[in-house]
């Protein structure tokens, strides 16, 4: 287990494999295409989750390293890998902060990418150690998505924020800690970091989703997890569901966002 273990996501993980969103085709078929991945090489998923970016990614290349503190991540990837076939996912129970003592364990790597999970590193330390285990031919990938806790649009999003803020508190929880706002954006660290070239992808994105299926995202997340909830859970589900279904008796709720990356090279 990772020197550092937070419960973070602790409870998720189920519902993290089932209904957090994937990543479109158009994103793996660019960055395959940007960093010319191949069958010899190999790529390192730093905070896998439960595989998001790790299973589809393996078709394309000869190793993924898979990596992530949460021990339920690590065994539902495991799962979803099996599901998916994907022989060639190593998993591995560790987190950024134990990359200075695995180097030699890892080896070296043509891309590492961190799906939505660099914010909850030591931005600039990660950086630099990453640094030291990719090809002079290789680089990072970067990938944020919009949170409905900074941005909800639509009058179904903010209703579960409100939910959520009723149960959880007025500041935004990440498992039995707070997360903490980050002052700077990531290009900065990139961009003070060793890493050369720098480039920005992105994609908007809708998506219509049902009323199990906004329930499980959020239950997929650090700010509503169902070990945070504890005993709460049912009663907090109930007051949720009535919320939306109040708001809007079909049961189907529309959602955007936006899907960005920072890709940088050696």
């Amino acid at each position: 287990m990772t020197s550092e273990y937070k419960d973070t996501f602790r409870g998720t993980a189920w519902y993290y494999a089932r209904y957090r969103e994937g990543y479109q085709d158009e994103f793996f078929d660019y960055i395959r295409d940007r960093f010319n991945l191949s069958k010899d090489d190999r790529v390192l998923d730093l905070g896998c989750g439960t595989g998001q970016i790790a299973i589809p990614i393996s078709k394309f290349v000869y190793e993924v390293v898979a990596m992530d503190p949460e021990p339920e991540m690590i065994k539902e990837g495991k799962e979803q890998a099996k599901q998916a076939d994907a022989r060639n996912v190593v998993w591995i129970e560790y987190g950024s902060e134990d990359l200075p003592g695995m180097k030699q364990e890892l080896g070296t790597f043509k891309m590492v990418v961190m799906g939505t999970s660099f914010h909850w590193m030591d931005r600039e330390k990660t950086l630099d150690e990453l640094y030291g285990i990719i090809t002079d031919d290789g680089g990072i990938v970067i990938v944020s998505n919009t949170s409905i806790w900074v941005e909800a649009p639509s009058d179904w999003q903010l209703t579960v924020r409100e939910v959520v803020k009723k149960w959880l508190g007025e500041k935004r929880r990440a498992g039995s800690g707070y997360f903490q706002v980050l002052p700077r954006r990531h290009e900065e660290f990139v961009r003070e970091s060793e890493f050369k070239r720098m480039e920005m992808w992105s994609n908007h994105w809708t998506l219509s989703s049902s009323l199990d299926e906004v329930i499980g995202n959020l239950y997929s997340t650090s700010m509503a997890n169902p070990y945070i909830l504890g005993d709460r859970k049912e009663d907090f589900e109930k007051d949720l569901r009535e919320a939306l279904m109040k708001l809007d008796p079909s049961g189907i709720f529309l959602s955007e966002g936006d899907s960005e990356a920072i890709l940088a090279w050696k």
